[in-house]
């Protein structure tokens, strides 16, 4: 619908698509005709509900990497793997443009991952994406988020109890709109309570380092006290 919206503006023609395979400009006869053709690639699509998609790869929209994101100054919708590529070597509260308009976009603090999504295009996922939005983060050139697993697993080589799965994507391997061959992840299989391990390693610094000073005031005073 967004690059249906853009091209009635380039070219003065309601309801009119670019083709995929020749990417000529296609205008349809309707708007039932024009909102088939958009969601004729998604099996239960239909004139009154069609599947949503990003506009620059063309990959349907869910609850992860292709998270529909809005961009506030234009109210454009991209997914979140588009816009984590185009903005990859920028720094934060630098701007970037909208890729149909044109508008300055600042990238918030925390990057691309933390623009607001598109609460109207969630609606429109799959029932068990709607609600399920998965917190997904930038690490370096990575995108990351942690998948829940179920209490029980009988898979002998599946993760255990208590355990989530880091699913990583790497946003160097594939040009702009074109997702990665087979959507390829990383995953790294840890226990589900992480976080207090950082307190025990802080502890464990801690001690670390009042015994290193406790050593080092004892070897003072045996020099001063008791010197050789």
């Amino acid at each position: 619908w967004l690059e249906g919206h853009a091209l009635w503006h380039q070219t003065g023609l309601p309801f009119v698509r670019r083709d995929r395979g020749s990417g000529e400009i296609v205008r349809s006869k309707s708007k039932a005709d024009f909102l088939r053709s958009r969601g004729a690639a998604f099996p239960g699509a239909d004139a009154s509900s069609p599947a949503p998609e990003c506009p620059i790869c063309f990959a349907p929209y869910d609850n992860a990497f292709r998270t529909p994101l809005l961009l506030p100054p234009c109210a454009h919708t991209f997914c979140l793997q588009c816009l984590a590529q185009m903005c990859l070597y920028l720094k934060t509260f630098q701007s970037f443009q909208c890729p149909l308009c044109r508008a300055p976009v600042p990238l918030p603090l925390g990057g691309v991952p933390c623009l607001p999504p598109n609460m109207e295009v969630v609606a429109l996922l799959p029932p068990d994406q709607r609600g399920n939005l998965q917190r997904v983060w930038l690490e370096r050139s990575q995108l990351c988020y942690w998948k829940p697993q179920p209490a029980y697993n009988p898979g002998p080589l599946a993760p255990g109890p208590g355990q989530d799965v880091l699913v990583k994507l790497q946003l160097t391997g594939s040009p702009l709109g074109h997702p990665a061959p087979g959507q390829a992840v990383n995953l790294v299989t840890v226990r589900a309570h992480r976080r207090p391990l950082a307190c025990q390693d802080l502890c464990h610094s801690f001690w670390c380092l009042l015994l290193l000073v406790a050593v080092c005031f004892v070897a003072l005073f045996c020099t001063i006290f008791f010197p050789i």
